[in-house]
């Protein structure tokens, strides 16, 4: 399955609010939420899911970038660190990551999504 048809099918978010990042750097992606996403991975599917319902409930939040695990660049492999597909989760300001969340539980995800979203504000 494509990271496409996975985006199109388990978010709860409308679709103008996530986008399948292909290339370019970290600091393409400013004030964003980055998950990179593992397609033969249910963990990770199961993670975007609840990711995307949270923000879905969010008043405010910053874009979320979708990308492949398998198609990263050794660049950016380099910036995220060990990558083992369970739905690693990064927070970008001003072109540099502030904050990752590498395994999801459900009180982790929680407590990451409400207490980052305070770092990308302005």
């Amino acid at each position: 399955m494509s990271v496409a048809s996975i985006v199109e099918r388990y978010s709860a978010l409308p679709p103008d609010r996530v986008r399948v990042w292909t290339s370019g750097a970290v600091g393409d992606a400013d004030r964003s939420i980055v998950f990179v996403l593992a397609p033969w991975s249910g963990q990770a599917i199961a993670a975007f899911q609840k990711l995307t319902e949270l923000l879905a409930r969010a008043a405010e939040s910053p874009p979320l970038f979708v990308c492949d695990i398998d198609a990263l660049s050794a660049e950016v492999r380099s910036l995220f660190g060990e990558l083992r597909g369970n739905g690693e989760t990064f927070w970008i300001r001003d072109g540099r990551i502030v904050a990752a969340l590498r395994d999801f539980t459900t009180d982790e995800v929680t407590d990451s999504v409400a207490g980052n979203g305070e770092l990308l504000r302005s």
